[in-house]
């Protein structure tokens, strides 16, 4: 019960400083990218043809801080917009795994999954990565 009480306070306080819709859209965006992350993770463990090595490797990275954003566009579907940093390879795990979620949902999660685009590449700052995972930015 407190935490509700809390939330409204919160909410109350952004809308005295106008960032509501700001605080709203950040929120779209993060449950988005951790929504793209799970899907991703479940693709990872399903598959069956890598290596663990491989699937270690990968599952370091599959992390929110480096999945791209999508907007909504305008029929209906999301957008897609890959930072620029991205190296190929990591687009191509990316898209792996994308494509096997999709051969392992039911067809009925498959109806409810927004139609996807892929947009122009986001200008974005590079973000600090390990020097293992250094194969997923673009050299």
């Amino acid at each position: 019960m407190t935490r509700y009480y809390i939330t409204q306070k919160e909410t109350d306080i952004r809308k005295t400083r106008n960032k509501l819709d700001e605080h709203k859209v950040r929120q779209v965006r993060y449950e988005r990218k951790k929504e793209k992350s799970k899907r991703r993770l479940t693709a990872l463990d399903k598959k069956e043809t890598w290596s663990l090595e491989k699937k270690a490797k990968v599952r370091k990275v599959l992390d929110k801080v480096y999945m791209s954003s999508d907007e909504e566009g305008a029929d209906g579907g999301l957008v897609s917009q890959p930072p620029s940093w991205e190296s190929d390879t990591f687009q191509k795990v990316k898209e792996i795994l994308d494509s096997k979620y999709l051969d392992i949902c039911s067809t009925r999660s498959k109806s409810l999954l927004l139609k996807r685009t892929r947009g122009v590449k986001k200008n974005k700052d590079t973000p600090d990565v390990p020097e293992d995972s250094k194969w997923l930015i673009q050299a």
